[in-house]
């Protein structure tokens, strides 16, 4: 009986070894067929497809992940210059209104009876100011305004209004408000004062033109204002930029002759040599 057993399942796995003796059996597939050897290449040519492409899909994504970063760092860096530009602005313009509100208090002391910058003026006359003789032959000195000695209300109004204007760098308007002042009046307590501002505003607009007949009104009318030096020094750079050098050096030479110990005459000084004295 044993014998028997035995024999059968000799038998039986013989079958199964032969099933399985086709060049190593069938390859695992949906429909359980057997691949041909062209098959079996196409598989292996589309799993290398696919293995490239995950590597490409990778690479892919690192560059695009180095490229970002990259972008970030230049952001960075453009947020750094804006924020340093907006800190310059920022800085710059704070100085010139601190410029503004220190010539503010320089000019209330003045208009209130302070020290001026010297008043004293030579017989020599401004470049182009009309003139009228004096005591001594041949000698000539610029017609003299004489501005009432205290503002109406009604004018210290147009005054502070129009110079807070400047102050806000709104040039244009102040021009017209000192002009408008000076045209109600022509001789009042600010009338100097307006002259040169106007001139001020003007020049920042590099309007030379007008700035030098701004400046040579004040030089022209108000000789004795505290703000003569300053005018002086300024219509010459507007006659400088003017290419009238010859009327330049003379309005400077005048700066350092008659308030040789003011800002302007130093500032005067710098300009006669950017012109060749």
């Amino acid at each position: 009986m044993l014998v028997r057993f035995a024999q059968l399942s000799f038998a039986a796995a013989s079958v199964l070894l032969a099933g399985c003796a086709d060049f190593g059996g069938p390859i695992n597939s949906s429909s359980g067929s057997v691949l041909s050897p062209e098959e079996r290449r196409l598989q292996e040519v589309e799993t290398k497809t696919a293995q490239l492409t995950r590597r490409l899909d990778s690479m892919n994504q690192a560059q695009t992940d180095q490229d970002l970063s990259r972008v970030r760092e230049d952001l960075r860096a453009i947020r750094g210059d804006i924020e340093k530009l907006r800190y310059d602005f920022d800085a710059r313009d704070k100085s010139s209104k601190d410029l503004y509100l220190d010539l503010d208090r320089r000019l209330g002391r003045l208009e209130q009876g302070g020290a001026g910058q010297g008043t004293g003026t030579s017989g020599a006359a401004v470049i182009g100011a009309p003139t009228v003789s004096t005591t001594s032959p041949g000698t000539l000195a610029p017609a003299v305004t004489a501005k009432a000695a205290v503002a109406t209300p009604e004018e210290e109004r147009a005054y502070l209004g129009t110079f807070d204007l400047l102050k806000n760098g709104k040039y244009d308007e102040a021009v017209k408000g000192f002009r408008s002042m000076l045209d109600q009046w022509p001789q009042g307590r600010y009338a100097d004062n307006g002259w040169y501002w106007m001139g001020e505003a003007q020049l920042v607009k590099r309007d030379y033109p007008a700035a030098a007949v701004s400046f040579q009104s004040l030089a022209e009318k108000f000789p004795t204002s505290p703000k003569m030096a300053d005018g002086l020094y300024k219509l010459g750079v507007c006659q400088a930029e003017l290419k009238r050098n010859a009327e330049a050096k003379s309005s400077l030479q005048r700066v350092l002759r008659d308030y040789p110990n003011t800002n302007a005459a130093n500032l005067a000084k710098q300009k006669l040599d950017q012109l060749g004295g």
